[in-house]
């Protein structure tokens, strides 16, 4: 064969058409995987305006209305700055769905023990009918949390609401001047 034949000789176009179809798909793979990790970045978002994200899935079932829980949480607005937490309470927090903020109950009730989450609550689902932003507050900030769910109680809900009624009963008493110094 001549080199002025060889140049004519058709090449050998299936391996660099195969070439670039794999080349292809592993980038069209690629865009697909990191559109799947952005979506996970993306909160969800319900029909009462709650941003929803999990940060990690806890275990179990979710928390229900009836149930008690035992929470890390850390209350921020959108400027970042921290307006409540567990910690300056003392450590975890015990809640029930009743007992909180309209959104937060709403939130709750999509998370597991052992969870991790952040949430976003709009203020028109933030304070309740009778609740205020406290005087600090930034105007129209929505309250934003980064929640751990330490510990979920079935059914424990009415017994911890028994149990911080009567913790306000005794503060209100304490102040009125009826009881003095805390009783145990």
């Amino acid at each position: 064969m001549s080199v002025a034949e060889a140049a004519h000789r058709p090449a050998h176009t299936g391996r660099a058409v195969a070439l670039w179809l794999a080349f292809i798909l592993l980038i069209a793979f690629a865009v697909a995987l990191a559109w799947k990790g952005a979506g996970a970045l993306r909160p969800e978002v319900t029909a009462s305006g709650l941003q929803f994200r999990t940060i990690k899935a806890g275990k179990g079932k979710t928390i229900s209305g009836a149930d008690a829980v035992l929470l890390d949480y850390v209350l921020s607005a959108d400027d970042g700055q921290t307006f409540d937490s567990s910690e300056s309470h003392g450590g975890p927090q015990p809640f029930t769905t009743s007992s909180v903020y309209p959104g937060f109950g709403e939130a709750l009730k999509r998370m597991q023990e052992g969870g991790l989450y952040r949430f976003t609550i709009p203020q028109s689902i933030a304070w309740g009918s009778q609740g205020q932003p406290p005087q600090n507050w930034p105007k129209d900030s929505p309250l934003t949390f980064d929640v751990r769910v330490r510990k979920v109680v079935p059914g424990g809900a009415q017994v911890l609401e028994q149990q911080m009624q009567q913790e306000r009963m005794r503060q209100m008493m304490q102040q009125q001047g009826v009881i003095s110094g805390p009783q145990q």
